[in-house]
């Protein structure tokens, strides 16, 4: 069934709903989480290590879960995902311990790293050939500025009312869990159904390793660049949301007219650029103790992120057959998150035995990696 502009633009909003809500529920859920960590269960970086790594590992069996359920329509696979999302994101304000703290984590990680494919399938099957990058970058948008909503709230009732960080926790779910009965209005079409579960091509090799890589290097970064700023500089709550409010707030700004330069640069260009500057960003990590720079660090390092996302997501649309897509994004996640089991509990170990700046070292290797790999993307024929 072939769906028409108007039907487009009425399933894009559905998507968008489903996109806000699950945004706005994580960002609350980033930015209280760490200080939640370290001030109510006095976790050290080898446990929070440890946590990440496990928690991860629902996005490395992302295939075998997509696969074995592509024959149903993606937007009901989607809402589903954030229903399952909705119920781990709540359940973490029942928290008194490591372990229900990693057991809830998974629940809700195991509906987030379904959603996080089928939603790019679904913006893909929803886009037209020439504005994809575009259009992810009108997505993003809509990510950012649901972030931008939820650190604006968090800044503002942590800083004038004694708040529990497990209120935010409930307050996440319920509005992942609206989200979710907004995607279950998408229409399936033919565009977005796939009948191929499993892919796995030499000519989707560089795509694999990018995102092996990636994987890597977000969950350093997005794991003990926070833990560094409260458990080193000792930033509370209100500041840590505050700072990724103005992350949000320059995302939402950039995200369309990174997408539009992704589209006439190219992905390669785009990537390498990126990743150059992933490098410095580490690099300032490891040797800058001026918490006023590592705050502009850590903006800029979410920015390079929806760069490297655009990118690698037009890059696989690009080369991919309409039967491969979702599966080859899907495996895409998988490569992604082979990587994020294994580093986060590494770079813990890292941290406890020779100092944190030890492990934004790790992050230099892996970055520079990244930067390697992405000479060998070529442009479509």
């Amino acid at each position: 069934m072939k769906i028409s502009d108007s039907g487009r633009l009425r399933s894009l909003i559905f998507l968008a709903f489903g996109v806000f809500g699950i945004n706005f529920a994580l960002s609350i859920y980033h930015s209280t989480y760490t200080n939640f960590l370290v001030n109510d269960l006095q976790i050290d970086a080898f446990q929070i290590g440890a946590l990440e790594s496990i928690r991860e590992v629902p996005g490395l069996l992302t295939i075998f879960i997509l696969g074995s359920l592509l024959r149903f329509p993606q937007p009901l696979l989607a809402g589903c995902a954030l229903l399952v999302f909705s119920l781990g994101i709540g359940g973490v304000s029942t928290v008194n311990s490591w372990i229900q703290a990693l057991l809830w984590s998974i629940v809700w990680s195991i509906g987030f790293h379904s959603w996080s494919p089928l939603s790019r399938s679904i913006t893909l099957g929803l886009s037209d050939l020439n504005n994809v990058g575009k259009r992810l970058g009108q997505i993003n948008s809509v990510a950012s500025i649901s972030g931008m909503i939820a650190m604006a709230s968090v800044t503002i009732f942590s800083s004038l009312f004694a708040m529990q960080f497990r209120l935010f926790f409930v307050v996440a779910g319920l509005i992942s869990l609206i989200a979710g009965l907004a995607v279950f209005r998408i229409p399936a079409t033919a565009k977005t159904v796939r009948k191929t579960r499993f892919v796995f091509k030499g000519r989707y090799s560089v795509y694999y390793v990018l995102n092996f890589l990636e994987g890597a290097r977000r969950q350093i970064f997005v794991t003990f660049a926070p833990f560094t700023l409260v458990k080193v500089y000792e930033l509370d709550v209100t500041m840590i949301a505050l700072l990724m409010f103005v992350t949000r707030a320059l995302t939402f700004i950039s995200s369309p007219y990174l997408g539009k330069i992704v589209d006439r640069m190219g992905a390669r260009t785009m990537l390498t650029l990126s990743y150059i500057l992933m490098i410095g960003d580490f690099l300032g990590f490891a040797y800058i103790c001026n918490v006023s720079v590592l705050l502009i660090l850590y903006v800029l390092n979410s920015i390079l992120m929806i760069v490297s996302i655009i990118s690698r997501t037009t890059y696989i649309n690009a080369i991919s057959s309409p039967t491969d897509l979702t599966p080859s994004l899907a495996m895409g996640q998988t490569m992604d998150h082979v990587a994020a089991v294994i580093l986060p509990i590494t770079a813990g170990i890292f941290w406890e035995i020779f100092g944190y700046v030890s492990t934004f070292f790790v992050g230099i290797a892996v970055a520079t990696g990244l930067l390697l790999t992405a000479q060998r993307v070529k442009s479509p024929n």
